[in-house]
């Protein structure tokens, strides 16, 4: 395998970054964000180097999907999920947020009850409430540091529900749904009529030997009545070029979210989407591999430090995501306190667990996909500046 190098601190300072550019707390430190879900870690060199090629024609003109997209993406599902699917099902769309407000404007009514899972990403949830529909929370069960599903709640909300949002792998437990559970949830939603809108954005990024599972493959139901959001967004750190995919296999489904996309004025992709998405799917597996060593390891660098500085703290037992879900309750901290020290005293910003519901109260979420001179010291900021170490 290649040699890669993920230990280069890029500066983000003149990039507008969403992450990098927000407000600064610490009187002592420039703020470390380990929010918002984007790596700071440069693309592919592969895709750098094709995007500087055409930044060097300094024609930005509208852009078509290539004759060779849909096979592109189906080629990915297949190799990396072992996930047949006909190319002809796979519909651009720029964000799976997007995506996921055409189909609630589109496809359900005003009040219409929208299931999701809780602690869940924020945006999300948001988009149910906004298009005025109704959000049911079915809240996971926490033992033991690991997250599960309640079927017994699920169950009582699939009865009032037309839709489900399944975020898979999770976020933000970063939990990865097993068999059971997803032949479950597919059972379920065939025995109600709900239909399933499943985010799988995360879903290259599993620290473990388990195999990624798409839920429309467990039965046919669900195969007809779903819509699977996969992007390359997150795996290889391009959200700003905004380009995902939306797997639909029923053709009626799939013609009216188009027709969706067209009213919305949806159409031409990105000027750098097409050839990002290509040069990564066809080209960069490896790089892929070696980057999940490299935060494998920065997962550690996590674990092992909480658990020497702050043994009463809990990091979620978790294989998916580039982020971790930490459960900090026994400090008996606030949310308001813990952010005092982490942004005023230390200048660590994370995402706070309010953020992800009321299931969140007592947790915070940190992003681990930052070189990892970053990483530490961002934690050696958190030990230092704080009076609750070893002493919990």
């Amino acid at each position: 395998m290649e040699e890669y190098n993920f230990d280069n601190k890029i500066s983000r300072d003149d990039a507008f970054s969403a992450k990098w550019n927000g407000k600064q707390y610490s009187t002592l430190y420039p703020t470390i964000p380990l929010s918002v879900a984007d790596m700071d870690i440069p693309l592919p060199e592969k895709v750098i180097n094709r995007l500087a090629h055409l930044s060097q024609q300094g024609i930005y003109g509208y852009t078509l999907l290539s004759p060779d997209w849909e096979e592109c993406v189906a080629q990915w599902m297949l190799r990396h999920y072992q996930w047949p699917i006909n190319p002809q099902h796979v519909v651009f769309c720029p964000r799976v947020i997007q995506a996921v407000s055409l189909y609630l404007q589109n496809f359900t009514h005003a009040g219409d009850a929208i299931v999701s899972l809780t602690p869940a990403y924020h945006p999300i949830s948001n988009a149910v409430v906004v298009n005025q529909r109704q959000l049911l929370e079915s809240e996971l069960i926490y033992s033991d540091g690991r997250y599960s599903i309640n079927f017994t709640d699920l169950e009582e909300k699939f009865k009032q529900a037309s839709c489900f949002i399944l975020l898979s792998p999770h976020n933000p437990t970063g939990t990865v749904w097993d068999h059971a559970a997803l032949t479950k949830i597919a059972a379920l939603a065939e025995q109600y009529q709900v239909f399933i809108i499943s985010d799988d954005v995360h879903a290259d990024f599993i620290f473990s030997n388990s195999q990624h599972q798409v839920i429309s493959s467990f039965n046919r139901y669900v195969e007809q009545n779903s819509f699977i959001c996969t992007s390359p967004a997150k795996t290889f750190n391009m959200a700003g070029l905004e380009v995902a995919n939306i797997i639909i296999a029923n053709d009626k489904h799939r013609q009216k979210f188009q027709r969706c996309l067209e009213a919305a004025g949806i159409h031409n992709p990105g000027y750098y989407a097409v050839p990002a998405l290509l040069t990564a799917y066809r080209d960069c597996d490896d790089w892929l591999q070696a980057l999940k060593h490299y935060l494998a390891a920065n997962r550690e660098l996590v674990c092992t430090t909480l658990k020497a500085h702050f043994p009463g703290w809990v990091v979620t037992r978790s294989e998916g995501t580039y982020m971790l879900w930490v459960n900090y309750q026994s400090s008996n901290l606030t949310e308001t306190e813990l952010k005092s020290w982490f942004l005023e005293r230390a200048g660590v910003e994370m995402s706070w667990g309010s953020g992800f519901g009321a299931a969140g109260k007592g947790f915070f979420r940190i992003n681990i996909a930052t070189p990892r001179a970053i990483l530490a010291e961002a934690l050696a900021r958190i030990v230092s500046t704080s009076p609750y170490s070893h002493q919990e």
